[in-house]
């Protein structure tokens, strides 16, 4: 049974010059890539290790899943691996949301740990993001469904349900116990108080996403999975068209104080996907 921990989440509070809040993706160090300012919470992060199965994605915006297949190393843009990768995971999200089409269009690399000196952030290997967002808010879907599928289709697809999943797993032989991901229960955030807007400054593909703030209560429920291992994934919502459910995970990074810090690299991939019904 997991045991819960405290630990620091770096929620948003305001912006260093007064303007909306944005961020320049990738190209410069996390510090300098935005006018985001934040203060550190002491919260109650609660292990979900032999509790997996408490959470889904519709009741909390997220849940845990198992992964059987063959990708365990970093992968090229283009290769072999990648398709082969793009396919297991639409083919999981497809079985399990009864989806009629999973388009998985990016991807991330994250490491921690021990790093090799040239090693730096770019479009495919990022450092964990370590403040709470949402990737994607739901009103930048139909941008995002164009750049993917035109505007013609996009037309037909946005007039049943879309969501937007990310499926983040560690890669490798080495569990995540520096900075591991932690997710918000949807139940417990106020969607008109605890979330806010922001741009990404040159978006390929995510224009705008949610900054999650500290609600006044303190009444945000957080979770993360002890030691993950490459074999289990979360699969979080990033956005989801339907009001009846819950619509976004948010989420970040967060510095473990009881780990010690790894000698060894550790690293997690994670896929965004756009997931489409026929009804």
């Amino acid at each position: 049974m997991g045991v819960d921990i405290t630990g620091d989440i770096n929620y948003y509070r305001s912006t260093t010059d007064g303007l909306p809040p944005c961020v320049v993706p990738y190209s410069i160090h996390t510090e300098h890539r935005s006018n985001l300012e934040h203060v550190y919470v002491r919260m109650t992060l609660h292990d979900l290790r032999d509790r997996e199965n408490n959470v889904d994605l519709d009741t909390n915006g997220f849940e845990i899943l198992k992964y059987n297949g063959n990708i365990q190393e970093e992968f090229a843009e283009g290769s072999d691996e990648q398709k082969l990768y793009y396919q297991e995971i639409s083919d999981i999200l497809k079985q399990r949301l009864s989806a009629s089409r999973v388009i998985v269009y990016n991807y991330a690399f994250r490491s921690r740990g021990l790093l090799e000196p040239d090693e730096k952030p770019d479009d495919s290997h990022r450092e964990p993001a370590v403040y709470p967002h949402v990737d994607i808010a739901e009103f930048a879907i139909p941008q995002l469904a164009e750049i993917l599928l035109g505007k013609e289709e996009t037309e037909k697809v946005m007039k049943n349900r879309v969501q937007v999943i990310n499926v983040w797993r560690p890669l490798g032989a080495n569990p995540i116990t520096q900075k591991p991901l932690t997710i918000c229960d949807f139940q417990s955030v106020d969607p008109e108080k605890d979330v806010h807007p922001y741009t990404v400054q040159g978006a390929k593909l995510h224009g705008a996403g949610l900054l999650t703030s500290r609600n006044a209560a303190d009444a945000h429920k957080w979770y993360y999975l002890s030691r993950m291992q490459s074999n289990e994934m979360y699969a979080f919502k990033m956005a989801d068209t339907n009001h009846d459910v819950a619509r976004f995970a948010c989420h970040t990074a967060f510095n473990n104080e009881n780990e010690p810090i790894p000698n060894e690299k550790q690293t997690s991939v994670e896929v965004r996907c756009l997931v489409l019904y026929d009804e």
